[in-house]
């Protein structure tokens, strides 16, 4: 089988969709059988800077674009996608990491961590944008929504990254649910045979860690704020590794017993997975789930997500980590001390890790949405 695989690559290809799309284009070049065309959308040059241009507006007192929304912008990317797919005369189908455009002679699939839908049900209840999208109003997503409908109705499937956007593309974005086929996500950051020790830990130090470019949207602050409480009222000898942010985000010193490690490598990021009794990162919006916390159960670390959207699917009560229901600092903080007290959780964790590891794999992931299409062929033929 012969496939296309349309995305918009970034400079860095590793980087695209916070390494995902170029994870999944590997692994399905690996299959057997399987031959993996690159279609790459992406525009570059004097063409990118005259979208970005010609969309600019000032939000908060700063310059910023909403050329990725822009209707000339995405014509340009399908234009570019269907120039790839003419060149290479013997695609049998397509995947495309996004909504990129419709491929009329060739079946195509989406491969889809967000949908448009999630975006305007999100400002519809807390009255403001999902963080991270905060320059687009209520218009801007409705005017998207468009194109992405366009695209969803002409594709012969979705590959949702979890269930519960999976529900939320036949629910609230009307796609049949023969359509709709729920893949998950493969782990980036691996656990290796050895690693170097980033520095002694005392026999009963407990280690809490969180990463997270995105400080604020994946609940740094109220980590922050738990582990001072609990430096204050449980113990002395609790310690917080923070990584993610390019500089220390919040105003003030860096916490007595906080370790900013920054844009750590993902070998650092390694050490302290493997040294860390909890991972803890209460995120206000995830698009399908946050694969990290697959990558921290795969180390054995039991973790602490937030009580919506895919993350309680990972996660599960009681067995592998707890859920925070609200932005209450002494509940997280209890939280936490019932995961580092629960020795037989970590103890479950640490002997489920090779399962977590099996399951979040992305030649998984890959193995199924070949057989989900070849399944669709037959059904067609």
């Amino acid at each position: 089988m012969n496939i296309g695989f349309g995305c918009i690559w970034l400079k860095d290809r590793k980087r695209t969709r916070s390494h995902t799309a170029y994870s999944l284009y590997e692994s399905l070049g690996q299959l057997d059988g399987i031959h993996v065309y690159d279609l790459n959308a992406s525009l570059n040059g004097g063409a990118l800077f005259f979208h970005k241009l010609s969309n600019m507006i000032v939000h908060k007192g700063k310059l910023k674009s909403k050329y990725n929304f822009s209707k000339r912008y995405l014509k340009s990317l399908e234009g570019n996608l269907l120039h790839k797919v003419q060149k290479f005369k013997n695609i049998d189908v397509i995947i495309e990491t996004a909504d990129i455009g419709v491929i009329k002679e060739i079946p195509f699939y989406l491969f889809q961590d967000l949908s448009i839908d999630v975006l305007i049900k999100h400002f519809q209840e807390y009255n403001h944008s999902v963080p991270g999208w905060k320059i687009f109003n209520l218009d801007d997503l409705y005017k998207r929504k468009e194109w992405q409908m366009r695209v969803y109705n002409q594709c012969a499937g979705v590959f949702a990254e979890s269930k519960w956007l999976a529900d939320s593309l036949v629910k609230d974005s009307g796609i049949s649910p023969e359509k709709v086929h729920v893949v998950d996500l493969g782990i980036n950051i691996k656990p290796e045979l050895t690693y170097h020790s980033f520095g002694e830990k005392g026999k009963q130090e407990k280690i809490i860690f969180f990463v997270g470019r995105d400080f604020f949207r994946k609940g740094g602050h109220l980590v922050v704020e738990a582990f001072k409480l609990l430096r204050k009222n449980y113990s002395k000898n609790v310690k917080l590794i923070i990584a993610g942010p390019k500089s220390w985000p919040l105003t003030g010193r860096i916490p007595e017993g906080v370790q900013y490690i920054g844009e750590a490598s993902w070998k650092i990021i390694r050490q302290y997975f493997k040294a860390s009794d909890v991972f803890c990162m209460p995120s206000y919006f995830e698009g399908g789930y946050a694969i990290v916390f697959a990558e921290a159960l795969s180390f054995g670390i039991p973790c602490i997500g937030r009580n919506i959207q895919g993350m309680s699917e990972i996660i599960k009560p009681g067995t592998n980590g707890y859920l925070l229901n609200s932005d209450s600092i002494d509940e997280l903080a209890e939280l936490i001390i019932k995961v580092i007290e629960n020795d037989k959780m970590k103890s479950c964790v640490e002997k489920m890790s090779k399962n977590y590891q099996d399951y979040y794999s992305w030649d998984r992931v890959a193995s199924n949405m070949v057989r989900i299409i070849k399944k669709d062929k037959r059904k067609m033929s």
